[in-house]
């Protein structure tokens, strides 16, 4: 049963993300990782849409959480990098950067170019 539910949960909430209604689509999240607090599709999805929200303290929680799991994960790696450019920590960006160019050359160019931008 929890697990249908919490893959409903899932998919509500990216259904709601498709359709840019961030916060029912967060809140669906929270309640699938309170199922399932280790799901890293479900960090992920947070994280997004924390990042949507702009609410970047909690898209680090996430981002964080999730890459503990994957960290070589391009995607979240670059998103973490612009979230501490948003929030004008260029040591953490420039942290990032180092790890992001290890596994995807064009994302942290990409992200380089904004941290000095």
């Amino acid at each position: 049963m929890e697990n249908s539910q919490f893959e409903n949960l899932l998919k509500v909430g990216n259904d709601a993300f498709g359709n840019q209604n961030y916060h029912q689509a967060l809140n669906n999240f929270i309640k699938a990782l309170e199922i399932s607090p280790e799901s890293h599709d479900a960090l992920c999805c947070a994280g997004k849409a924390c990042y949507k929200l702009r609410d970047f303290e909690r898209t680090i929680g996430y981002i964080s959480k999730a890459l503990e799991q994957s960290p070589k994960a391009k995607d979240l790696l670059a998103m973490l990098g612009f979230v501490y450019v948003k929030l004008k920590d260029k040591a953490k960006a420039l942290g990032i950067y180092d790890r992001l160019k290890k596994v995807h050359p064009e994302k942290a160019e990409a992200l380089y170019k904004e941290i000095y931008k």
